[in-house]
């Protein structure tokens, strides 16, 4: 996931005060420009500032409807991908030629262990999905795999939809091959994914709880780990030690500290290792 930089909150606020006094602001002079200052003018401007800022509320609402759509589609592509990619072998080339069905014109005639039998106008052709990390990318002998599942099932092409990265040399040597094999990128599928199934409320739930930061408690852990004993019982011992040759009285505190990060740290109850 991307990260995204954030206004700070009185920067926000600032901002949506400066429009809206603008707004007010514009109808008032309007009127006033073409009446003359007086009391129709200044009614009739504040009239067409509240129209303004009706239609700025009206505007920024459809604005966060647009934007959590595009949110829901995006994750529920990504996690229809990242089942796609842990789902036995049929049932990711039924997933993979069902979201192609929904933009090419598509029948499927049966699942197998190397792909789906699909046709698409007179040809017949294999659709197959290589599951694959999202860093990874696709090899030409798993191209070549296709291409051999191909000639069994006696199917004239063959669709690779893969769920990692495609370089163009490779894909321009599918296309070009004896039997001609059509490489669909991620990010084509990630778009048909969303559409077909944008998150629910608890698949963003889950989601959330998988990413949520880590508790004080395991934070504490970390650092009082027993292998860094020994690194506070350095960076302290030298901090003293520069106090005693320097008499610098900033040299003491983080001495102490580090001291005390020592002592907690062999002293502090480790949680036993698991798998």
């Amino acid at each position: 996931m991307q990260n995204y930089l954030r206004k700070a909150r009185f920067s926000t606020i600032a901002d949506d005060l400066g429009l809206r006094l603008g707004l007010f602001g514009l109808g008032l002079g309007w009127f006033v420009y073409l009446w003359g200052l007086g009391i129709p003018a200044v009614l009739a401007g504040l009239a067409l500032g509240m129209i303004g800022q009706l239609a700025l509320q009206q505007f920024r609402r459809r604005t966060v409807d647009r934007r959590e759509a595009a949110l829901r589609r995006r994750l529920g592509g990504e996690l229809m991908l990242e089942e796609m990619l842990l789902a036995p072998a049929r049932q990711a080339h039924f997933q993979a030629a069902m979201l192609l069905g929904m933009k090419y014109p598509l029948t499927m005639e049966r699942v197998t262990e190397e792909g789906m039998l699909c046709r698409s106008g007179k040809d017949r052709l294999l659709v197959s999905c290589v599951p694959l990390p999202e860093g990874d990318e696709l090899g030409r002998g798993a191209v070549v795999g296709v291409q051999r599942a191909c000639r069994r099932h006696g199917a004239a092409r063959g669709v690779v939809c893969i769920t990692g990265k495609c370089t163009p040399r490779v894909e321009a040597w599918a296309a070009e091959s004896c039997i001609p094999v059509r490489i669909i990128c991620r990010e084509t599928l990630l778009h048909l994914a969303g559409h077909a199934s944008p998150a629910t409320d608890e698949q963003l739930i889950q989601l959330g709880k998988r990413r949520k930061r880590p508790a004080a408690a395991s934070v504490g852990r970390m650092i009082l780990r027993r292998d860094k004993a020994k690194t506070y019982m350095l960076y302290g011992l030298g901090l003293m030690l520069m106090y005693v040759i320097t008499r610098l009285r900033y040299y003491p505190v983080p001495g102490m500290v580090c001291l005390a990060l020592a002592v907690l740290s062999r002293c502090w109850p480790g949680r036993n290792e698991e798998l």
